[in-house]
């Protein structure tokens, strides 16, 4: 039951009545018997900073940020963790008496989902989108050492996203030709959407995009996307929105709570929203 004493946490993004993120948090808090409701809160663009304030006067304990606020979220923090800053985004806000502090738990729930699949130093990687989790994925695939290249439909996208990362361990990151996409995607060994493309309203992208056996398809995006689709028909192998958003949700959780976080029932609850929806 909802009181008095509940706690509040939501996600803030537009888009945002596709996502499982309350699925997930709610299960986790009845798995844990804490007393809170997670909610999913549409915020238009350029109503970011007011929804912000909004929910802090509330008295929001947490909120978790999505398309397309996360790059816009990060001035409206009062402190960021290292990880955010150097990414230029965060997904995940932490109340404070004085406003909110700004985390990135996409950046290393990508970096370990990505580890686990053995993208290592020099592994051909292919980045399409320049976004808050374009930001994430850049910043793991730098970590672990990746021969990244970045293509972005505004190629001025691409060079501020390429110009803006830390060295890493690997070679230097470059810009790839968009125009040059299908090319792009039939070198590399990891190819991640880190676009819109596939959500409500943004199904069409990628025309004639194929994939080969052996190749890691990575999808922000979560459900049967068709760029998972069409590299699932061409035997690659596929790391799902779904994986990204219940790693990422983990580590938001322990910020939220300072417990470590049910991922079992997590994934089951995301598992189950998806069936839902079929």
């Amino acid at each position: 039951m909802i009181g008095g004493k509940t706690a509040l946490y939501g996600v803030v993004g537009h888009p945002v009545a596709h996502s499982r993120s309350p699925q997930m948090h709610n299960a986790a808090f009845a798995r844990l018997g804490i007393d809170a409701v997670y909610l999913a809160l549409p915020v238009l663009p350029g109503a970011l900073a007011e929804a912000l304030a909004g929910a802090h006067a509330l008295g929001f304990q947490g909120l978790n940020v999505t398309v397309p606020h996360k790059q816009r979220a990060l001035a409206l923090c009062e402190s960021v963790d290292r990880v955010a800053e150097r990414v230029g985004a965060v997904n995940t806000l932490r109340r404070t008496a004085l406003g909110w502090e700004g985390y990135n738990t996409d950046a290393p729930a990508v970096r370990e989902l990505l580890e686990a699949a053995g993208v290592r130093r020099g592994t051909r990687a292919l980045l399409i989108g320049a976004g808050g989790a374009a930001r994430a994925a850049a910043f793991a695939l730098s970590e672990l050492g990746a021969a990244l290249a970045v293509t972005t439909r505004r190629p001025e996208a691409a060079e501020e996203l390429v110009h803006g990362l830390s060295p890493g361990p690997g070679p230097r990151p470059r810009t790839a030709s968009y125009a040059a996409l299908l090319a792009e995607v039939a070198e590399a060994e990891v190819v991640v959407n880190g676009t819109s493309v596939g959500l409500d309203g943004h199904e069409r992208g990628f025309a004639g995009i194929s994939f080969g056996p052996g190749q890691l398809a990575v999808d922000f995006v979560y459900g049967e996307t068709a760029f998972l689709a069409a590299a699932a028909r061409a035997g690659a192998r596929l790391l799902r929105g779904e994986d990204i958003l219940v790693r990422q949700g983990a580590l938001a959780f322990a910020l939220f709570t300072g417990r470590g976080a049910p991922e079992a029932e997590m994934a089951a609850a995301v598992a189950a929203a998806a069936e839902s929806t079929k």
